[in-house]
């Protein structure tokens, strides 16, 4: 019999179902007598539905049984829970759940994002919203809705369906029907979802991997009086690789006692990858693991740093004009960088695009560094080692974009914005007033003049993220 692999994308697609039905299982008490050895019998539709029944679970995760992703795997559910030992993380996720969640009674429907019903789904709220954000703002794309609630279960009670399903219809209209964008028909659904919540009708999931014991955060909460406060550290655009990367740490501020009561809640990096598919990418890593966090396509963060602060912008512009001939690659305005330009020139001829664009990326390099790039190993990691310079020369604009923003504190907050959109919290451009009002209150004695060099907050909410629950 040949040997059953499960995919990363098998175990996106099983972690998710199986959560659903581990869910009811718990809920209706048959959790502890399960056995996972019972999906080895399940092969098809008709299994799944009568296995279901016998448990007396099949109107809670009706949905996931007739889910095309999830039938498609039965063949491997079986390896995924037993050999690669998810049946123990998908357990001990329910019995947290249930001790901070005390689900009771009630009927509950659990499933996959995927496959929410149209006439009662959140998200496509969210779509035409953000449709019209696209028009107004002129953006080219729209911002992928798992950045707005990147939750992967949702469990609806039968009340909470009744109300998404008018709010859906009303909303969506209301969108549609004012020629302006307006944030505040997205907050509306943002305040209904946490209000349900609140009332334990409604629980969005957002799913990680454990790794050790399983912890439950709650993100987005409706008027929690803790908040975060994003830092840059340090910038790192270094010999052996092709990236960059913009260090930050995080901190939680307590807006009632005006304290930060955490330090380095979470400390990583946001970096330049380095696929040329998507290299133009930028991507949230934390130390230790745990915890992933997403990407953002170039057109949200070169307009997210061109609208909080763009004097680090104007330094790259200087250093471009120390290469006037290769002005063909430049990007400006709101599509400062030069990737688009870069790649175009690359796919025409990767050897004459590298040494055309080496004395640039040099410079790019000195400015940070004081030292010139030894290419070598960077050369040698990538692909080619003309796509090296590519990535590299990318990664040392976004690089020079973000250290060079000469108010201290407004590249703080550059970085916070970053991170709020890739961390699925906002997507929000220039200075809020909420961000000066922490900062006021927690800010050094060394940085108290960049403080007070900044206006009253001035910022683009294009909206603000929803609640959802990370079970990780």
């Amino acid at each position: 019999m040949a040997k059953i692999t499960v995919s990363n994308k098998d175990v996106e697609v099983l972690s998710e179902a199986m959560f659903c039905y581990y869910f009811a299982l718990k809920k209706n008490g048959k959790l502890k007598q399960y056995d996972p050895q019972d999906w080895e019998n399940v092969t098809k539709k008709g299994d799944v539905d009568a296995w279901c029944r016998k448990k007396g679970i099949f109107s809670i995760v009706s949905r996931v049984n007739s889910d095309p992703a999830f039938l498609s795997r039965l063949d491997k559910v079986s390896t995924f829970l037993i050999e690669k030992g998810w049946h123990e993380k998908l357990v001990a996720q329910q019995e947290k759940f249930f001790s901070k969640y005390r689900i009771s009674g009630g009927s509950f429907l659990a499933m996959r994002a995927d496959e929410i019903p149209v006439i009662y789904d959140p998200y496509k709220v969210y779509e035409v919203s953000s449709q019209k954000a696209k028009s107004a703002y002129g953006f080219r794309g729209t911002v992928d809705k798992d950045k707005w609630n990147p939750s992967d279960v949702w469990i609806f009670s039968p009340k909470s369906i009744q109300v998404l399903k008018k709010y859906v219809s009303k909303l969506g209209d209301s969108i549609l029907r004012n020629d302006e964008y307006k944030v505040g028909f997205l907050n509306a659904l943002n305040n209904k979802i946490y209000d349900l919540f609140q009332k334990k009708l409604l629980y969005p999931v957002s799913l990680k991997a454990p790794s050790g014991a399983v912890k439950i955060t709650e993100e987005n909460k409706r008027f929690g009086s803790i908040k975060k406060i994003v830092r840059f550290t340090q910038m790192r655009y270094e010999n052996n690789n092709q990236d960059a990367k913009i260090g930050f740490a995080v901190d939680l501020y307590d807006q009632t006692t005006k304290k930060i009561i955490k330090k380095n809640e979470v400390v990583g990096n946001i970096k330049t990858k380095t696929v040329k598919s998507g290299g133009a990418r930028l991507e949230v890593e934390v130390k230790g693991g745990g915890a992933r966090y997403g990407s953002m396509g170039t057109e949200n963060y070169q307009w997210i740093i061109n609208e909080t602060d763009s004097s680090g912008i104007t330094s790259l512009n200087r250093l471009r004009s120390k290469h006037p001939d290769l002005s063909k690659y430049w990007g400006s305005g709101k599509e400062w960088l030069s990737r688009k330009n870069l790649l175009a020139e690359f796919k025409k001829d990767p050897k004459k695009f590298a040494k055309e664009i080496e004395p640039y990326t040099q410079t790019l390099y000195k400015h940070i560094n004081n030292s010139p790039w030894d290419s070598a190993t960077a050369e040698r990691s990538a692909r080619t080692p003309e796509e090296a310079f590519l990535n590299k020369t990318h990664a040392g604009e976004v690089a020079v974009a973000v250290n060079d923003i000469v108010n201290k504190i407004k590249r703080d907050i550059t970085v916070e914005n970053l991170f709020d959109l890739a961390a699925s919290q906002r997507l929000s451009a220039g200075v809020r007033a909420e961000q000066l009002e922490r900062r006021r209150n927690t800010v050094s004695k060394d940085l108290e003049s960049d403080l007070n060099a900044i206006p009253p907050g001035s910022a683009s909410v294009i909206w603000e993220a929803c609640f959802y629950i990370v079970v990780k």
